[in-house]
């Protein structure tokens, strides 16, 4: 399948938002990245439930948020009635498939979501997450999405 990069739809999760911000590419080391964000021009959307955790851990981060949804370069999602349909059906898979996953005890609470609305969406869903290899410990992204297809 092929992709046309320049009209896809980008889903970050919180951990993909908060590495680049504090750990992986600093604004005010790699501004050209944050450049390369903003010129998506909507395409960079967040869900709410994202929005939530990084208010909780990265201030400087909503900030930038906020200041980029002003300017529609990055979007919060609104739901249509058939896109609100799809991710209704995707959480109700993850919620079934997955029922031991415990997002919201272990402070990932949005994950799920995020997974949800970018199947929802049909766009990319970027994260941070690694899988575990080891097969033990939490459920991460990456297996969801791999399981998911």
């Amino acid at each position: 399948m092929l992709f046309d990069l320049n009209r896809q739809i980008y889903f970050p999760d919180t951990s993909a938002l908060i590495a680049a911000w504090d750990e992986r590419y600093p604004q005010d080391i790699f501004p050209n990245v944050w450049q390369f964000m903003d010129g998506l021009d909507g395409r960079l959307r967040i869900c709410e439930e994202v929005r939530n955790e990084i208010k909780r851990h990265t201030p400087g981060l909503l900030d930038w948020l906020d200041v980029s949804s002003t300017d529609t370069r990055l979007s919060l999602v609104e739901l249509d009635g058939n896109t609100a349909d799809a991710l209704q059906h995707h959480i109700r898979r993850i919620a079934t498939g997955w029922p031991h996953w415990r997002p919201v005890r272990t402070g990932n609470s949005a994950d799920p979501w995020v997974i949800a609305y970018a199947r929802a969406l049909g766009s990319f869903m970027v994260s941070e997450e690694r899988p575990r290899m080891d097969g033990r410990g939490s459920v991460k992204i990456p297996r969801i999405c791999t399981e998911l297809g």
